[in-house]
């Protein structure tokens, strides 16, 4: 997280339309590149460390084909489809089927990241009409926004997703040009309203904050991740939102036993087989 978020914060420093701040072309450069060898390395631990030959194979293609598109023209096609299916492989394997509405709807919002991804890469790439980058765009921040329904029922962690939301509007109304800018070059965000980067600065603060009081920090650091990769619209950056859908979406236990959907997963306690609690109320049934 935070070398992805250094490298970003380098790359908005650099382009940024003010004067007094000088950052060396080369700093962006040595920045990103371990941004990329940090991302392809988590994912390479987490594979190792799995217990599930499917998310074995899948955070390794997602690591493997992201370093090698990265250095090599030639490797970018096939990793349009070996990033976003690797992930929603890994995905898939640690999750399992579900067994009820609330398992469903989880599922639903961790594969709409690599379905976002696969679009918006192929786009770049030129595969399909350069038009639809921004759909792929459009299509995280949508995801991201969902991960509010990780929150379940945590009233603080929404009040600091709403005021997440605040601080976006409110920086885009005062410096839009510096916003748009910072957007553009920093994150790579294309064809995209201010106002979803909003709602998903919303979802994105508000599941880490539950993540943080729930004691889930996997979840902090994915949700980190996301926010700080930006869109997926480069070898790089598809890989970094991948590595931080993985962890946001889906609990370490998962991704890591042997259980998955069969009721592994850290929220599994309330017997639904799908690791999702149910909503927190904030009363004690003691």
């Amino acid at each position: 997280m935070a070398a992805v978020a250094g490298s970003t914060l380098l790359r908005v420093l650099y382009n940024a339309p003010l004067a007094p701040i000088e950052v060396p072309e080369g700093a962006v450069t040595a920045a990103g590149t371990l941004a990329t060898v940090v991302v392809v390395a988590a994912l390479a631990a987490l594979a190792l460390a799995s217990d599930r030959p499917a998310v074995r194979v899948g955070l390794l293609t997602v690591g493997v084909f992201g370093a090698l598109a990265t250095v090599a023209d030639a490797a970018a096609v096939p990793a349009v489809v070996a990033v976003p299916g690797g992930t929603a492989l890994a995905m898939g394997a640690a999750l399992g089927a579900p067994s009820s509405y609330r398992g469903l709807r989880r599922r639903v919002v961790a594969l709409a990241f690599p379905a976002a991804v696969a679009v918006a890469l192929a786009a770049a790439t030129g595969v399909v009409d350069p038009g639809l980058r921004g759909t792929g765009t459009v299509g995280v921040l949508a995801a991201t926004t969902l991960l509010s329904l990780r929150v379940e029922g945590d009233r603080t962690a929404l009040v600091a997703g709403g005021v997440g939301f605040a601080a976006v509007a409110v920086v885009s109304s005062a410096a839009p040009f510096l916003t748009g800018s910072a957007l553009l070059v920093g994150l790579g965000v294309v064809d995209a309203p201010v106002l979803l980067v909003a709602t998903a600065v919303f979802g994105a603060v508000a599941a880490a904050v539950a993540g943080a009081r729930r004691g889930e920090y996997v979840l902090v650091f994915g949700v980190g991740v996301l926010l700080s990769a930006g869109a997926p619209t480069a070898p790089p950056s598809a890989t970094a939102v991948c590595l931080g859908a993985t962890l946001a979406c889906v609990d370490l236990d998962e991704l890591l036993g042997p259980g998955g959907g069969d009721g592994a997963g850290r929220g599994s306690e309330n017997g639904n087989g799908d690791g999702d609690r149910a909503p927190t109320t904030g009363v004690s049934t003691r």
